[in-house]
Parts: structure tokens; sequence; C-alpha cells
């Protein structure tokens, strides 16, 4: 009896305890969903960027950088290449008028030698081709002695010696038609006289074919063809007695007509002649005065390069300070190239940047500024603003300063970071301007706001209306609801609204 009631008690407590567990299995799963919900949730949310608000000064002015460069420089040039054998100064070291700066080795220039070659090229290709025993001894003479033909002249002989040739050629043409004529009708006459005689030749063969057949007896019948032969045979020979004379009459024709043409082909041989030689005269003439002009010039550019030869040194031709040096010992010089640059005394540097629109509304011209590293300048440094223009830029949006620039340790080229508008002053609330928000109610910031919950504190964004008192580059002094310790949004990932909830960047 007593197992039974013991066994009925185990199997109450198996149940009990399978309730329990699964009771307990449920709540840790629930509280695992949760968990992970959260979780996931909160990777869901915007993640912020946070900076307390703090006290302390915000300096309202503005500040630049450019480089420094010289009003109107001296750029040192050569204009010849020539090798640095020394060089006399430093960048920043005071020169007088006349001071060396460079020591040149003592030899001509690259540019000199090298016309001097050519010079002597271009006289012995003149000298070859003059006394090449090509060119007629009246243009050797001619060239030498400097009387060059002119361009007119020329033209005027060239057209004298083309008419003379279109002349004879015009003559020796019509010649040729002539003996061509008359060939031409000697053998058509000589055709026709040829025809005519046959003819009597034919009828006497006839006539003689007759008389064959007469009989002798017939007296007066062998009398008439007899009379006939007779007659044909007078007019048989007179007809070749004619051709002949007509075909002489030709042949003196001929002989006549095919001596002229001898003659105008003579003439027109010596015109093509004449004025082949004149073609070529003109062309040797203009070839050797092109190669005369060549020797000219190549003298004149060694006269010229002889006269701006720097000697042995190069000396600055005015006082100022050596702002830049191109070249050192060992080095060559190229021609025209700016080997140094001197700021010449009496001359302003300048130097100019880029600022918004709403930053130069605040300036002026003659506005003094300060460079941003006071201790690297001594007390004679100046800057002034000397003019405000559009950048080109940004013509809508931004503005050019510039500055002239007064100091005995200022040099062109030199970077140059200046600050100009209102001394600092301190605030008590000051935030990064990147915490300073606008829309058309006006300048906000998103404050971060806690709320504790079962699962940990939630944070939220709260607006707070704020003016802007002051700012500068980096940071604005504000006014507001707000005590001085909050901490107010600077970044985030995604946009933020008032009264969404977020998650902080260290979390």
């Amino acid at each position: 009896m007593n197992e039974v009631i013991e066994r009925k008690s185990n199997e109450k407590s198996s149940k009990k305890d399978i309730v329990k567990n699964v009771a307990i299995a449920f709540l840790a799963i629930m509280l695992v969903l949760t968990f992970f919900s959260n979780t996931i949730m909160n990777y869901s949310l915007p993640q912020v960027a946070t900076q307390q608000i703090s006290s302390g000064p915000v300096s309202p002015q503005i500040r630049g950088n450019g480089d420094v460069s010289a009003e109107d420089p001296y750029n040192i040039t050569v204009k010849e290449t020539r090798k640095i054998s020394g060089v006399a100064v430093k960048e920043g070291d005071h020169v007088e008028e006349g001071d060396v700066i460079y020591y040149l080795e003592d030899k001509e220039s690259e540019e000199l030698s090298k016309e001097k070659e050519a010079l002597d090229a271009a006289e012995l290709e003149y000298e070859t081709a003059l006394f090449s025993g090509k060119v007629p001894d009246d243009v050797i003479t001619k060239i030498r002695g400097g009387k060059v033909t002119s361009y007119d002249q020329f033209q005027a002989e060239l057209k004298e010696a083309t008419d003379n040739y279109e002349a004879a050629l015009d003559a020796d043409n019509e010649a040729k038609a002539v003996v061509l004529y008359l060939t031409q009708k000697q053998a058509y006459d000589g055709a026709g006289n040829a025809y005519n005689a046959a003819t009597p030749s034919y009828e006497l063969a006839e006539a003689d074919a007759d008389k064959a057949g007469i009989d002798p007896s017939d007296k007066d019948r062998l009398e008439d063809i007899n009379n006939k032969i007779n007659e044909l045979t007078k007019n048989q020979k007179q007809l070749e007695t004619y051709g002949g004379q007509v075909n002489s009459s030709y042949e003196q024709k001929l002989a006549l007509a095919q001596n002229e043409q001898n003659k105008t082909a003579r003439a027109l041989e010596d015109a093509k002649k004449v004025k082949d030689e004149l073609l070529e005269s003109i062309g040797t003439e203009i070839s050797l005065s092109s190669m005369q002009n060549k020797i000219a010039q190549h003298k004149e550019k060694i006269e010229k390069l002889e006269a701006d030869s720097v000697g042995a040194s190069v000396k600055s031709p005015v006082a100022g300070t050596v702002s830049s040096l191109a070249k050192a010992s060992g080095e060559s010089t190229s021609a025209d190239e700016t080997i140094a640059v001197i700021q010449v005394d009496g001359k302003d540097m300048t130097t100019s940047f880029s600022v918004p629109n709403n930053q130069a509304q605040k300036l002026k011209v003659g506005d003094p500024a300060q460079p941003q590293n006071v201790w690297q300048f001594g007390e004679d440094f100046k800057a002034t603003l000397t003019s405000i223009k559009n950048d080109k830029t940004d013509p809508a949006g931004k503005k050019v300063l510039t500055f002239k620039i007064e100091s005995s340790e200022v040099q062109p080229g030199q970077s140059l970071a200046l600050t100009i508008g209102e001394r600092s002053k301190d605030y008590d609330m000051i935030v990064p301007k990147s915490a300073i928000k606008s829309d058309s109610n006006g300048k906000f910031v998103l404050t971060v706001t806690s709320k504790s919950s079962p699962l940990g504190n939630r944070y939220i964004a709260t607006r707070v209306d704020v003016n802007v008192e002051a700012e500068d580059d980096k940071n604005a002094a504000i006014t507001g609801s707000l005590e001085g310790s909050e901490y107010v949004i600077t970044t985030s990932t995604k946009p933020v609204k008032a009264g969404e909830q977020i998650r902080l960047a260290d979390e």
C-alpha cells in the first residue's frame, strides 16, 4: 500500500517538474528573442557622434593661405648655352646692381660654335657651286661683284626669250606646212598628168590594132588611120612633156620651201638654246644669291651672339632679393631660359586666397591681416588687404582676397597663412559648427536624451532652438534653453529627426 502511495506521489512530482522546466524554457526563449530583437533594432537605428557643450573662446577670424608672388619680378636670362662653374649667391640674399649671380666656364657658347660651323658649311657650298664649271663666266663675275639681277629684269629677259622662241616656232611650223602642201600638191598634179597621158596611149594602141586589120590596098583607110596614129603620138609626147615640166616646177618650189624650212628649224633651235641657257642662268643666279643670303644671315647671327655674350659671369641688372635660383654648379643654361628671379627693391609682394561671400562681406580694402604663426615673423611683418574680387571658379559663392605683404622674412614662392577679422572672445556655450542645423523655423541643435528601460538605456534626439552668437571656421557660440552640459549630435550615419531613437557611436 505504501509503495502505491509513494509511486503516485513521484508521478505527481515528475509532472510538476516538467511543467516548471517548460515554463523556464519558454521564459528563456522569450528573453533571448527580446534581447536579439532589441539588438537588431539598435543596429537599424542611426548611429551618431556626439560632443558635450563646452565653454571657451571663439575666433570669428577669416583664415586662409596662399603662395607669395612678386609684383613684376625680374627674370634673369641668358641668350646662349653656357656651363655654370659656380653660384655666387643663395636664395634670400640681397644683391646690388652688377653683383655676380653665376660664374660661367670661359669658352664660347654652343650656339656661337654651331653658328660658326654652319657659316663654314654655307661658304663651302657656295664656293663649290660657283666654280663647278656649270656657271657662265658672266654670271660668276656678276655674283662675285654683288650685282644681283632683280626679278623684274629676270621677267623681262625671260619674256623676250620666250617671245623669240614662240615666233621661231610659228615660222618653222609655217615653213613645214608649205613643204607639206607642195609635196602633196606635186603628188596630186603628177597623178592627174599621168592619167591624162595614159588616155592617148590607150587610143594609140587601139589605132595600131585597127591599122593591122585594114587591107593594104585600101589606101584611103590606111591614110586616115596613119593620120590618127600620128596625131595621137603627138598628143602623147606633148602630155608627157607637160607632165615633166609641171613636176620640174614643183621640184624647184619644194627645194626653195625646204631650204626655207631648214632656216626656220635652225632659227628655232637657236631660240630654244637661248631660252634654255637663260633659264639655267636665272636658276643658277637665284641659287647662288640664296647661298649668299644664307652666308650673310649666319654672319649676322654670329655678330649678334658675340655682342650678346655674357662673358665669364652672369650679373644682376637690378638691386633686390634673390627669390629663386634655377641652376647649380655644373649645370648648363639654355637660350632664353630663366636662371634666376630677383624681387626688385621697392616692388610689392602679394598673396591671395578664396573665402565664402558671407566672410568677405565683413571685410573692406585696407584691413590689416596677421600671420597665423606669429612667432615665425618679426615685428616688421605687415599684410594689408588690397582687393576683393569674384572668384572665377565660383563667382556666385566666393571672393578672392589679395593682400600686399611687407616683410624682410617673406620670399616669393613661400606659402603664407593669414588671419583677418575680429579677435577671439570667450563664450559660455560652444558647439562644433557641424552640430548647428537649420530649417524654416530657424537654427537648432539635437541633444541626446537618455531613457531607462528593462533592457537598458534608450537614447532620443531632442530638438533645442538656439541663436548663434559668433562662429569661426570650427566652432559656434550659442544661446538657448540649455544648461551647458548636454551632448549635441555632430554627425550621423542617417538623417536624424527630433524625437527619433538613436544609437551612440561608442556603444
